[in-house]
């Protein structure tokens, strides 16, 4: 029994256990509908990696079902309807740990997670932050394949501007990296001002093209219970 516990164990360590990846961290927030939530790329990995699908929400940030949120279409786009809910904004755990959400480019990484650790010589250096992949993409934002973009409200809406202006009436910042400073993030809806915060206070500063290492982790109950996804 104790020989099949400690072998029960280790199997579960090294289903998880990678080495770490060496990137760059980037920031996003553009109001669009979550690849991983879209059935275009859930349909093809939902049997092989992933339990459910990120939820999508309504333009009043109201979730939708997850069936109904996969087939709903993207906000950015004309006629529709489903939106980056506001609850992927990051959530401070502790001076040294986070949750969020982040996109990277591996379609097969949709709802895995990854713990970011920032470098030396950043603002954040030493800081963790525990992420869950809801979205796929970053080619325009990033110039390598093993860059990581974090989910803050007011970060870069990127090369599709209109979710934004679609969900709250306005844009905000540069269209790569968003807001340059914690003053503007006054000019986010109330509801989005907190996460913009997060960036300037809990990280302290601009995130874009500071280097990271990261690897996959398992993931945080929170963040699944928020996602309503897990792999």
């Amino acid at each position: 029994m104790i020989g099949i516990t400690i072998g029960s164990l280790l199997w579960l360590l090294l289903a998880v256990e990678t080495h770490a990846i060496a990137g760059k961290s980037y920031t996003s927030w553009d109001c669009c509908k979550p690849a991983c939530g879209d059935n275009s790329v859930a349909g093809a990995y939902n049997s092989k990696t992933m339990i459910g699908a990120p939820r999508v929400c309504n333009i009043n940030n109201d979730p939708f079902s997850i069936s109904a949120g996969l087939s709903a279409a993207p906000g950015c786009g004309q006629a529709g309807t489903a939106y980056l809910c506001d609850t992927y904004a990051p959530i401070p755990v502790n001076n040294d740990l986070a949750y969020g959400f982040a996109i990277v480019r591996d379609k097969a990484a949709c709802c895995k997670c990854f713990e970011i650790t920032w470098r030396a010589g950043t603002p954040a250096a030493g800081k963790k932050m525990q992420v869950q992949v809801i979205n796929i993409g970053g080619g325009s934002t990033t110039s390598n394949a093993n860059d990581i973009i974090v989910y803050t409200p007011g970060g870069g809406v990127g090369p599709v501007y209109d979710g934004c202006r679609q969900q709250y009436g306005k844009s905000w910042g540069r269209t790569i990296g968003g807001v340059s400073s914690a003053k503007e993030c006054e000019s986010l809806p109330q509801n989005l001002q907190g996460g913009c915060y997060f960036r300037w206070n809990w990280l302290r500063g601009d995130v874009n093209g500071w280097n990271v290492d990261y690897k996959q982790i398992s993931c945080p109950q929170q963040l699944e219970n928020i996602s309503g996804c897990s792999a």
